[in-house]
């Protein structure tokens, strides 16, 4: 048999297999792939793709505005965040703010904060439980809080280094960074699609104008998928001051995010005192779990 067999030999086989001469394997390789596989696009404003995490992830509270209540909402997170695992999760408050907050202050109630943050850090080992536990003050749900003076973070630390120690110590970080959403220690947690963003917003109208520059600014800063994964919390701090927004928002900006979130209006929160989370009311307590639920 000579070359000219083999090559007429082979050529025929090909045909056989297709019909007309293409080898098949080939075209289902190029085909467009079936309606709903994985290589569709997720839809995300006004769809119902969202990212899902399989645990609770690390959770970045910004403020839209001053005096939003990003620091009780903060403190809402981890308590249902301790409460609703059994002791399968241990929180630890971060006061990320750039001079330094009153999360502390405010959530320490029973015991207080011996430490801070930027000593935490030079702790030979941070990823040690025991140095953050030597380092924060407690809640009465056993969350930790992380206080924070006005000095710069240690050289070489930021955030990123801060959410990855507490991670390998085993332990959920909750970032309080309040306003504005511009702030420069925020920045990378906002680049990492592992943390969960809830952005607090006052059930005001005023309120309300102002929010919707800021996730307009973090849709051109940091992608639309950042945005598309945030939780709005509307935080109702006068006696009936939501009922007027929280439908606008919803209808609005709910297409923006992956959800609206309200708390609320609580005595005990309007006191401005230490908080409990027994003394919060249970409307107040199941709307907290609920926008646990959200940030999953």
């Amino acid at each position: 048999m000579d070359v000219e067999d083999l090559i007429r030999r082979a050529t025929d086989a090909a045909a056989q297999r297709s019909g007309d001469g293409t080898d098949t394997r080939e075209t289902d390789l190029t085909k467009p792939a079936p309606v709903g596989s994985p290589t569709d696009g997720v839809p995300l404003h006004g769809g119902k793709g969202r990212l899902v995490r399989t645990s609770i992830p690390p959770m970045l509270v910004l403020g839209g505005s001053g005096s939003s209540g990003a620091s009780t909402v903060t403190l809402g997170l981890a308590a249902a965040a301790a409460v609703d695992n059994e002791d399968d999760v241990w929180p630890v408050v971060v006061d990320a703010t750039l001079g330094g907050g009153d999360v502390a202050r405010r959530g320490c109630d029973t015991a207080a904060a011996v430490g801070n943050l930027q000593k935490w850090l030079t702790a030979p080992d941070p990823a040690d439980p025991a140095s953050v536990g030597a380092c924060s003050g407690r809640t009465s749900t056993g969350v930790r809080i992380l206080d924070r003076s006005p000095d710069p973070l240690p050289r070489r630390e930021s955030l990123v280094s801060v959410a990855r120690h507490l991670e390998n110590a085993g332990l959920l970080a909750v970032f309080d960074a309040g306003a504005p959403v511009t702030s420069r220690l925020a920045a990378p947690l906002l680049s990492d699609p592992r943390v969960g963003l809830a952005i607090t917003v006052a059930a005001r109208p005023d309120a309300i104008n102002r929010l919707q520059p800021a996730l307009a600014w973090l849709d051109e800063n940091y992608s639309e998928f950042v945005v598309g994964d945030a939780v709005i919390v509307l935080t109702e701090q006068a006696p009936g001051s939501a009922a007027a927004v929280v439908d606008h928002v919803r209808t609005h900006l709910g297409s923006w995010v992956r959800a609206v979130v309200q708390i609320p209006f609580d005595i005990h929160l309007a006191a401005g005192g230490l908080i409990s989370w027994h003394r919060l009311t249970a409307e107040t307590r199941d709307a907290y779990l609920g926008l646990l639920g959200e940030m999953r």
